[in-house]
């Protein structure tokens, strides 16, 4: 009887769950009334864990200490800190004071804390001793987004003034892997399958996206109010992949999501009620452990790869025999350049006013085979995530417009990405024999009622004209940031996942004796038509063999 209550006790000490269940813990801010609370991760019972005393109000970041059983935070009501209780509440207590606003916490395998605070991010050992920075920013006034620690792969993710930089436990060997994000806030990580989640939490992108681990791969995953405008509700992201979810709060509406890791299958799991928002998650089961980050399967880390001689021209530290051309060279045929810097540009899109930019350009004579089109700018509301069609039309004959009634080449849905003062093309295939003479790219977005955004301007090229919902064209102006490049060249990353096809199709020969017309978990080729182009896959692979012979 004694032993029983004795393991009563132990569990209320340290809340341990029901087998087979999971929590997922919840940090609640309210001036002078915060609290934590709990929900199983099906979104039932959903219940309040413990009060937390009135000055430590503005808890930010939450993590779960399996072992311990102890709950850790960082509260910045007043002076910030970082802050520890059992799942019960009792035995709070301040770890360690930190300076200036800081925000959440991340540990590595050893317990050590990650947390940002202003312009850096800074690590403490489990007890609060050792404090050291690694990461300082270099724009006034940009503070360093949520730190995020892979344990497995000794690495640490930082978002900061738009990109989303990656490096080892000690700051050094610091990789930009994206510099497409506004206000990066709150990072997870999915290794196995190579992808990357953060949410952008500026006006202009409330967001939940998704890249490939070497940065390519853009993808909203959930935008949080496409059809209205813009929030900035989204604070706080847990990836769960091995269990297919994704939780993230918006402290906006006062509520947590939980969805598959495509963005699929949403559900409001959990509200916060009395005037209060959630502003940290973490798993009673800890954090998801990632996989070795070795994107070539040879059982050795990508860093080690690269520190034993594999390349990695564009020193993003993935190799290159994983990449699509990372460092490809291209036949630029026209390149206005980008005056990012400036953040104007012309206008696309814009409810009531629909922007449209045409932009004349002249081939010489010979001709040219276009296959790509590129473009700089950024997206001001996402809207429904469609963005802008690009066509090529020939001139109409007078030298001043395009005769729209024939269209070239044409290419949908190119979303430009969010930061406002640095550099971020976005492009497409776009295929299209040209004759010498004047032709005209013309941009318009595909829903103007919901989507705005600005290509930048470039430095040269002939001057360009917008068109608006009125029908009148405005009179020339600067060019816009655009580059043209060579056609020709065959598609090696066919079904757009970040792996170069020959991993793909080795992958396809490993799973195909096991795997042939099944669906997950056999692996990436078990769907019998994975790029829904309505053929099986293996008369997609005849196709790229027959294409490889062909010099590509």
């Amino acid at each position: 009887m004694k032993r029983a209550m004795v393991l009563a006790a132990m569990a209320a000490c340290v809340a341990v769950p029901a087998s087979g269940q999971t929590d997922l813990f919840i940090s609640e801010y309210k001036f002078n009334d915060a609290q934590m609370s709990a929900v199983r991760t099906d979104g039932t019972n959903a219940r309040t864990l413990f009060s937390i005393p009135s000055s430590f109000w503005l808890p930010i970041g939450l993590d779960y200490d399996v072992a311990t059983g102890r709950l850790l935070w960082m509260d910045s009501a007043g002076s910030s800190k970082i802050v520890r209780a059992n799942a019960n509440g009792t035995g709070l207590s301040t770890v360690v004071g930190v300076p200036g606003f800081a925000r959440t916490i991340s540990r590595d395998a050893t317990g050590r804390i990650y947390f940002a605070t202003d312009q850096t991010v800074r690590r403490v050992n489990a007890d609060g001793s050792g404090m050291v920075t690694i990461f300082t920013g270099n724009q006034p006034g940009y503070p360093a987004g949520d730190p995020f620690v892979d344990a497995t792969n000794g690495h640490v993710y930082v978002g900061y003034y738009g990109e989303i930089l990656r490096m080892d436990l000690n700051g050094g060997n610091r990789k930009s892997i994206f510099t497409g994000g506004s206000t990066v806030r709150s990072i997870g990580l999915d290794v196995a399958n190579r992808h990357l989640y953060w949410l952008d939490s500026n006006t202009n992108s409330d967001m939940l996206a998704r890249i490939n681990l070497d940065g390519t791969g853009f993808t909203i995953i959930d935008d949080a109010s496409p059809l209205i405008g813009q929030s900035s509700g989204y604070i706080s992201l847990l990836v769960d992949a091995p269990n297919n979810s994704l939780y993230y709060a918006d402290e906006m509406v006062d509520i947590v999501y939980r969805a598959d890791l495509d963005g699929s299958n949403r559900s409001v799991i959990f509200s916060s009620v009395s005037d209060r928002s959630p502003s940290g998650l973490a798993l009673s089961t800890g954090a998801p452990v990632q996989g070795l980050n070795d994107c070539n399967g040879n059982g050795i880390a990508d860093d080690i790869d690269i520190a034993n001689g594999e390349a990695d021209c564009d020193n993003n530290g993935v190799p290159d025999s994983c990449q699509v051309d990372p460092c490809a060279s291209p036949v630029v045929l026209l390149d206005h350049g980008s005056n990012a810097a400036i953040s104007t540009g012309k206008a696309l899109g814009v409810p009531g006013s629909a922007w449209e930019v045409f932009q004349p350009f002249d081939v010489p004579p010979g001709g040219w085979t276009l296959g790509r089109i590129e473009l700089d700018g950024f997206t001001v509301v996402i809207g429904n995530g469609l963005g802008a069609r690009i066509s090529i039309h020939p001139d109409d004959g007078t030298g001043t417009r395009a005769d729209e009634s024939v269209v070239l080449g044409e290419a949908e849905g190119v979303n430009f990405l969010f930061n406002t003062n640095l550099e971020n093309w976005v492009g497409a295939a776009l295929d299209a024999d040209l004759p010498a003479g004047r032709h005209w790219v013309h941009l318009e977005s595909i829903e103007p009622s919901v989507y705005w955004g600005s290509v930048n301007l470039g430095f040269s090229g002939l001057p360009s004209i917008s068109r608006g919902a009125s029908g009148t064209f405005t009179a020339p102006g600067s060019p816009i940031a655009m580059r043209l490049i060579e056609g020709g060249a065959c598609a090696s990353d066919y079904d757009g996942n970040g792996d170069v096809d020959i991993l793909d199709f080795l992958d396809f020969i490993d799973d195909f004796s096991t795997c042939e017309g099944q669906a997950s978990p056999c692996g990436a080729f078990g769907d019998p038509d994975l790029n829904g182009d309505t053929l099986v896959d293996i008369l997609d692979f005849l196709d790229f063999f027959d294409a490889f012979g062909n010099g590509c």
